[in-house]
């Protein structure tokens, strides 16, 4: 009797112990639902660290005077020594709810906290600084000594992988450029179709590498030269599923004072190159 009691009173603690396992995991999942929007009244979706929200979806934010992203500014970067010229990030922070948009003010800042880093010489006639990680939502230039403050871009974009190359007669600011949400996830940010810049200290001015079509995976200066080789992913094969994680790749040459932008290797050799893949003659 006493055996049968124990073994109904077993039963009893497993259902129980079973019933509560099961709450347990339906909270969590409903936790995990509501942590990724799915039971948010408004569509607007979780945005990654410094990415900027897709042109459609910040759009939908204007027409309810509303606003989801805050600009901030990163510790300033000194560029150029001799003529005291820092470089100032503009990055932008995501709120968890959007919050209705007030009279914009200014304040006068603390002080800054600066930072520099050391030259090291490399084996292409330019120095080349500390490697900038990170993504932008733009650039200020700023000089000190003349009180002079410049905003590099006018239009939303987002920039990333900046480095600071170092001529004899120049210091050139390269980085990738994102303009548009291409790959349609909500954000514009380094996984969409990115075009390179060079930002010159000397002339002040930028110029955009692109053919239009085609983003830009890599490049490298060419010996002794301000010119580059550039990579680029063929976008004509974006919806193209591979065995490798790389897409196609051409690469072009971008001359520096014509700004011109050409194939490196001819159309005849690209034709004989594939029919050997195809095993055509």
């Amino acid at each position: 009797m006493k055996i049968e009691k124990i073994r109904n009173f077993n039963q009893v603690m497993l259902a129980i112990a079973g019933i509560l396992g099961i709450l347990l995991l339906i909270v969590f999942i409903i936790m995990m639902l509501a942590e990724s929007g799915l039971f948010r009244g408004n569509d607007y979706r979780t945005v990654n660290s410094n990415s900027l929200i897709s042109d459609e979806n910040v759009e939908t934010l204007n027409q309810e005077n509303l606003r989801k992203q805050i600009v901030s500014y990163q510790s300033p970067w000194l560029i150029d020594t001799l003529n005291a010229i820092y470089i100032i990030p503009v990055s932008v922070t995501t709120l968890a709810k959007p919050e209705e948009i007030e009279t914009y003010y200014t304040e006068e800042s603390g002080s800054l906290g600066l930072m520099d880093t050391r030259s090291k010489f490399g084996r292409k006639g330019y120095y080349q600084k500390h490697y900038f990680k990170g993504q932008y939502a733009n650039l200020i230039v700023y000089q000190p000594t003349t009180n002079k403050t410049t905003l590099l871009f006018n239009e939303r974009i987002m920039l990333n992988d900046m480095q600071a190359y170092y001529f004899k007669d120049d210091i050139l600011l390269v980085f990738y450029l994102s303009e548009k949400d291409t790959n349609n996830d909500g954000v514009i940010d380094y996984e969409d179709d990115r075009n390179l810049c060079i930002y010159s200290l000397r002339t002040e001015k930028i110029k955009k590498i692109t053919d239009g079509v085609n983003s830009i995976k890599r490049y490298q200066f060419t010996e002794d030269s301000k010119d580059l080789l550039v990579e680029f992913s063929l976008n004509q094969y974006k919806d193209v599923k591979f065995n490798s994680y790389d897409k196609p790749i051409t690469i072009m040459k971008y001359e520096f004072e014509t700004e011109k932008l050409s194939e490196i290797i001819p159309q005849e050799i690209q034709q004989q190159l594939q029919k050997l893949v195809e095993g055509k003659k």
